[in-house]
């Protein structure tokens, strides 16, 4: 899975030869409109195949709320390039790691919910496309730190709920969790250096670390013993073999909320780390809480109803 999104998957209009490629065929057929539209909630209604390295393919419409940013190749026109994942927050804004799309706010972004197979047209349902109206960067990110890597991607126009398309709940703002097990999906490498991308998009079951003991372990790499960990990161992981890599940049860990089975909140946005699965050193997250007022205060500015996220 992806961790630093980079232009490598390509999605040809009707093409779809190898596995970098992504259909970009147009559908017709409406989708089905969700009778349930609160945030969070999984939607196991497809196939369900293992595959290695002790990932697992996400069933079909499982987790509706994790997206494919694309951008419009500058040369090509008809290409569009995958690169980084996302959340669904509101059915006209996707969350995002800012250093996604900080370089190229003026890029021609288009974001794909509802998406599974990349190489397939021949899903329960289909995906949906929007083009990206506007790109909002927390202003205290930092390019070099990668401290509040938090970005938001204003649709032009709304997309409509199904089976294979929701939102994802946020945390309020402050939440901590302890020893919970969470999940993380998206459509990236399965190795940091020879890895390949995942065709069908996959999750991952992820603990979260504590900001102490996370910290620790990252000063037993190349950051050195006086690493600082921002309180803008969490982290998940630290398991052999299991974690995000390249090309999930941006995409959405969530965890399970109590007493609510089957229902989730995004806690942690895919970052930054340390090689790929590396033992005993997790994976490096935004930490949702810390900026869920940034998100707020944006959503109520322009006018968007808050509820869509909040369980």
């Amino acid at each position: 899975m992806v961790k630093h999104g980079s232009s490598i998957a390509r999605l040809n209009k009707g093409a779809c030869d190898d596995s970098y490629e992504i259909c970009c065929e147009k559908f017709v057929s409406p989708p089905s409109v969700l009778k349930i539209k609160q945030c969070g909630f999984q939607n196991p209604i497809g196939m369900h195949t293992r595959i290695t390295k002790d990932s697992q393919t996400a069933k079909f419409g499982e987790v509706p709320w994790t997206v494919a940013i694309l951008q419009q190749d500058r040369v090509a026109k008809n290409v569009l390039l995958f690169k980084c994942g996302g959340s669904l927050i509101h059915p006209q804004v996707v969350m995002t790691a800012a250093h996604c799309v900080a370089n190229e706010r003026n890029a021609d972004w288009l974001i794909r919910a509802g998406e599974w197979n990349t190489r397939s047209l021949e899903e329960p349902l289909p995906h949906q496309e929007k083009v990206v109206d506007a790109v909002l960067i927390h202003p205290h990110f930092n390019h070099a730190s990668l401290k509040n890597d938090v970005a938001l991607l204003i649709l032009a126009g709304s997309l409509q709920f199904a089976d294979n398309v929701g939102t994802i709940c946020l945390p309020p703002a402050g939440l901590q969790l302890d020893r919970v097990k969470c999940m993380a999906s998206g459509w990236g490498k399965d190795s940091f250096t020879k890895g390949k991308h995942s065709t069908v998009l996959k999750m991952i079951e992820l603990p979260l670390v504590g900001h102490d003991d996370c910290q620790r372990s990252l000063r037993n790499t190349r950051l050195g013993k006086f690493y600082h960990l921002h309180r803008s990161f969490l982290c998940a992981g630290g398991e052999p073999n299991k974690d995000t890599c390249k090309g999930d940049g941006g995409s959405p860990l969530v965890c399970s909320i109590p007493n609510q089975p089957g229902r989730y909140l995004q806690m942690g946005i895919v970052s930054w780390g340390i090689g790929c699965g590396k033992n005993s050193t997790p994976g490096v997250y935004v930490n949702v809480p810390y900026i869920k007022a940034w998100v707020d205060k944006q959503l109520k500015m322009l006018y968007f109803n808050t509820s869509f996220y909040t369980y």
